[in-house]
């Protein structure tokens, strides 16, 4: 049984719309530069989940993180970040502005932090979304988490920032996340490869269209 649900802002509920062809073929680049809280507040609510702004206080766990080949799986290479380097991106907005947004995901029920979501514009081409995707903690995984997470924040990306694609890359043996972006309606692009953090990895460009977002029925309709 299909159920419709609408999308839950900082503030009350955001019902999905989806642009029309008419209002879509008048987006210029100052619309992909709004402020995500000018868009849908601080966080994205779904069942499950929440993704939210980092704050001040995310820092010493995001610290952590970078520095765990765990917490990045087989297939992403950590950061290798430190502290002060930390504190500085956060104090000049690198994670929260106009054209690249990372946010914390956590569960709801018990609130507990397992990962991040990170999206930002092309710089010459900012109509495209790029997501990154990180699911931090390994018992969380293989859970449904980070499938959610994509799904919500991609129905932000094309109904309010009115984006007009959206890539992924994938390492080519990430199976697991592959079968994801099939489900969520993406196609390969092509193979290629492609630099992380230092390490020259071989995978796949993903990508979602606007006419493939909206004939994608999982962007319809939650399945309980």
């Amino acid at each position: 049984m299909h159920q419709q649900i609408p999308i839950r802002r900082g503030q009350g509920f955001v019902c999905r719309q989806t642009p029309s062809p008419a209002h879509a073929g008048n987006i210029t680049p100052s619309h992909y530069a709004m402020e995500l809280n000018d868009v849908f507040g601080d966080a994205i609510y779904t069942c499950r989940l929440q993704l939210r702004r980092i704050r001040e206080t995310d820092l010493p766990l995001l610290l952590t993180w970078s520095n765990c080949q765990e917490a990045f799986g087989p297939y992403l290479t950590p950061e290798r970040q430190n502290a002060e380097r930390l504190k500085e991106q956060f104090a000049t907005n690198l994670f929260w502005n106009r054209h690249d947004k990372t946010l914390l995901i956590e569960t709801r029920n018990p609130v507990r932090p397992i990962g991040t979501i990170h999206y930002w514009l092309k710089p010459d081409q900012l109509g495209c979304a790029v997501v990154a995707v990180k699911i931090a903690t390994a018992e969380q995984r293989g859970c449904g988490y980070g499938t959610e997470a994509q799904k919500f924040l991609i129905i932000q990306l094309f109904d309010q920032v009115g984006v007009t694609q959206v890539e992924m890359y994938t390492d080519i043996d990430n199976k697991a996340q592959q079968r994801c972006l099939a489900k969520l309606g993406f196609s390969v692009d092509r193979s290629l490869t492609y630099g992380d953090h230092g390490v020259t990895r071989t995978g796949h460009l993903y990508r979602l269209t606007r006419k493939a977002f909206q004939r994608a029925a999982i962007y319809r309709y939650h399945y309980e």
